[in-house]
């Protein structure tokens, strides 16, 4: 068997692990590919499939969900490296992008959000207002350092151990508490802090970040190109698959908008509504045309140490345009179309009403059929309201669909025999 091959482009900093790991004498992995796969075999990771991605999950099983969607993100992470370490000039077989690691984030970057969707992620972080909201980004932190359950059962930290390099790949967003950005939204919950100065060597820097100043990782700003060209065409082949986009539709929103699509584009779409052309093909070429356009910039002052730093994604004028345009494109035909906001506004009350319910528990207004579950297994009888409130929200954030509309109607049951 071979040695495993050199790559100085990560240092043992990123490679530190927040909370010790004992890989075993025979361990075959790097700390990266480790990352990846906590995260495959975690409980978290497998609700995914049953938590909206766009369409309420059940309505069809052609739909994506929240785990077909990682799955497609970690797909085109992949060959985003595969594509930049084979073409860039500063890359070569001792020194390149670790797609473990970029696989890692992008299987990641979707765990803590709840069922229903970003109208329920909208609808949680009102209702947890009183007590640091809640954020999909700050929650998939969470879940990544605290609540999975690890080797530490029945004490405050948990998490998977995870690298350094890791938890800011997912980090897009650094600033710490929601009173503290614009709309209170993006943010990082208050005790989330400590790990953001456990990631970061610079302290200016952090603070820095603090007053919205962007300071991402090479590996995230790969993750979030990844996350928006899947997201992109996969909702765009759901919607002409639903008939939400066809070629009527796609004309009346270009001239509504005064926007025009290139030729070739325009043309492979009239191609596709005549059946000559499979939507799936389509979106794949899509997906290729993107991927083309992204290459490596160096930084010729970096925010940070280190060569995650040292380098930033772009991508070429003419693709973010058309990636735009795409995207308004499925916001308009598909977001905002009775077909997904209908089901989805029921999911958000079922949501709403459950939270409502177990939150009086927590205040004492009520008394719960069942007490609320902590993922770490911790005696909440000694916690404070908001810590109690976060492991709420936990627990809600971390239901899938099913689970919760279940769960709602064992409620209304409950209540009704009550009455």
């Amino acid at each position: 068997m071979g040695k495993r091959q050199i790559n100085s482009f990560y240092s043992s900093w990123d490679k530190e692990t927040l909370g010790d790991r004992t890989p075993s004498d025979q361990e075959y992995r790097n700390a990266f590919e480790i990352d990846r796969d906590r995260i495959i075999h975690s409980t978290a990771f497998r609700r995914l499939q049953n938590k909206t991605q766009v369409y309420v999950t059940g309505r069809s099983d052609q739909y994506r969900t929240r785990l077909t969607h990682s799955i497609e993100v970690a797909q085109i992470g992949r060959s985003i490296v595969n594509f930049l370490n084979r073409t860039s000039e500063e890359l070569h077989n001792e020194f390149y992008i670790d797609s473990a690691l970029v696989e890692a984030a992008c299987l990641a970057h979707d765990l803590g959000n709840p069922p229903i969707g970003h109208r329920g992620e909208s609808r949680l972080n009102e209702l947890m207002d009183p007590w640091g909201g809640f954020e999909g980004n700050a929650q998939s932190l969470r879940i990544l350092t605290h609540t999975l359950r690890g080797e530490h059962r029945g004490t405050s930290r948990g998490g998977m151990h995870a690298t350094r390099a890791l938890l800011d790949a997912i980090m897009k967003y650094k600033v710490v508490g929601k009173e503290n950005t614009d709309r209170k939204a993006k943010f990082l919950y208050p005790d989330q802090m400590e790990v953001l100065e456990w990631v970061h060597e610079d302290k200016v820097r952090t603070t820095e970040a603090q007053s919205g100043k962007s300071l991402r990782s090479l590996e995230c700003d790969i993750m979030d190109l990844a996350d928006d060209i899947a997201y992109t065409t996969s909702d765009l082949f759901d919607g002409f698959k639903q008939g939400l986009v066809n070629d009527e539709s796609v004309d009346g929103f270009l001239a509504a908008e005064h926007l025009s699509m290139e030729a070739s584009l325009r043309e492979d779409f009239h191609r596709v509504v005549g059946e000559q052309l499979s939507m799936a093909r389509f979106g794949a070429q899509l997906v290729s045309r993107w991927l083309h356009a992204a290459r490596l910039q160096v930084i010729d002052e970096p925010l940070l140490p280190g060569n995650r730093y040292r380098f930033t994604l772009e991508l070429d004028d003419w693709a973010m345009a058309e990636l735009q345009l795409f995207k308004k494109l499925n916001y308009d035909l598909i977001y905002s179309s009775d077909y997904v906001r209908e089901p989805e506004a029921a999911g958000v009350q079922i949501l709403e009403e459950l939270f409502v319910y177990y939150r009086d528990c927590v205040l004492g207004v009520r008394e719960c059929i069942e007490g609320i579950p902590d993922p770490r297994g911790m005696d909440q009888s000694g916690l404070a309201v908001p810590e109690r409130m976060r492991i709420l929200c936990d627990w809600v954030s971390g239901m899938t669909d099913q689970y919760a509309i279940q769960l709602y109607e064992r409620l209304v049951e409950f209540s009704s025999t009550d009455d």
